[in-house]
């Protein structure tokens, strides 16, 4: 039994039914043009120049998915893991904290986090390679 219309598969370009071999080679088309030309029209500038990696002391928004970016919480980088390139991978932060006593100190113990470079967007880069 021959497959419905609208599915066309591989085995159907050796068939004598022209119209089928037609459709074969027209859906063939369309899926390399897509995975191999289409993707190639819009450039991703975000990986293609060397971007200056964390630094200790830099201030930085933590992205969350499930929240409103006006509602995402502020964070200092405190420490740093290069990968084997030596590129920045991961880092540990210090969440910053609104609940302070008349000195200026924390109330609450403090909390650190280690997340992903590409969960973070930096705020304030540190001074100590400027």
């Amino acid at each position: 039994m021959p497959p419905p219309p609208g599915r066309f598969d591989r085995e159907d370009l050796y068939l004598k039914k022209r119209w089928r071999r037609v459709q074969v080679l027209a859906n063939l088309f369309w899926t390399r043009w897509k995975k191999e030309y289409l993707q190639t029209l819009q450039t991703r500038s975000t990986w293609q120049q060397p971007q200056r990696n964390l630094c200790v002391g830099d201030i930085v928004l933590l992205q969350d998915d499930g929240t409103c970016r006006t509602d995402w919480r502020t964070a200092k980088v405190v420490e740093t893991y290069p990968g084997d390139d030596g590129l920045v991978r991961k880092v540990r932060l210090l969440m910053a904290t609104s609940q302070l006593d008349k000195q200026g100190k924390p109330l609450q113990q403090r909390t650190y986090l280690e997340r992903p470079v590409y969960k973070l967007v930096v705020l304030l880069p540190s001074r100590t390679l400027m």
